[in-house]
C-alpha cells in the first residue's frame, strides 16, 4: 500500500467526503516504523564506527608500547653489559656474566617489590567483609 493510496481511501471529512491531506493510521504508522529504521540503522553504523576507530587506536598504542618496551629492554641489557664491563675490565668472561647477571636480577627482584608495594593485601568485598573470612555477620 502506497502513500497515495492511503490518502485517496481513507477519511471521514464532514458530510461523508474523504479528507483532503490527511493520512491514514495506518501509513502514519508506517511512516513511524520507517523512521524508527532508518534511525535504529544510523545508531548502529555510528557504534560500528565508534568500534571501529577505538579498535584502531587501542592496535597502534598497543604496537607502540611493545616496540617502546624492546627498546627499552635493548638499552636497559646494554647498560647493564656496560657497567658489568666497566667494573670487571679484567676479569674473566664467567665473572663478567655473573656481574650481568646479578645486576639483571637486582633490577628484577627491585621492581617485583615496587609492584607489590602498590597492591592490596587482601581484597574486602563492597559489604566490608575480608573475602578469606567465613563468619556471616
Amino acid at each position: 500500500m502506497t502513500l497515495a493510496e492511503a490518502y485517496a481511501t481513507q477519511g471521514d471529512g464532514p458530510g461523508g467526503h474523504p479528507a483532503v491531506g490527511e493520512p491514514s493510521v495506518s501509513s502514519s504508522i508506517e511512516h513511524l516504523v520507517t523512521s524508527s529504521q532508518g534511525v535504529i540503522t544510523k545508531r548502529i553504523d555510528l557504534a560500528l564506527l565508534e568500534g571501529q576507530e577505538l579498535l584502531s587506536r587501542t592496535v597502534r598504542c598497543a604496537v607502540l608500547v611493545t616496540f617502546g618496551m624492546v627498546l627499552a629492554a635493548g638499552a636497559w641489557f646494554a647498560l647493564a653489559a656496560c657497567l658489568a664491563l666497566l667494573v670487571t675490565p679484567s676479569a674473566k668472561l664467567a665473572l663478567r656474566l655473573a656481574a650481568f647477571g646479578l645486576l639483571n636480577a637486582g633490577a628484577a627482584v627491585g621492581l617485583v617489590a615496587l609492584a607489590m608495594r602498590g597492591r592490596p593485601r587482601t581484597p574486602v568485598r563492597a559489604n566490608g567483609n575480608v573475602s578469606g573470612t567465613t563468619e556471616e555477620p
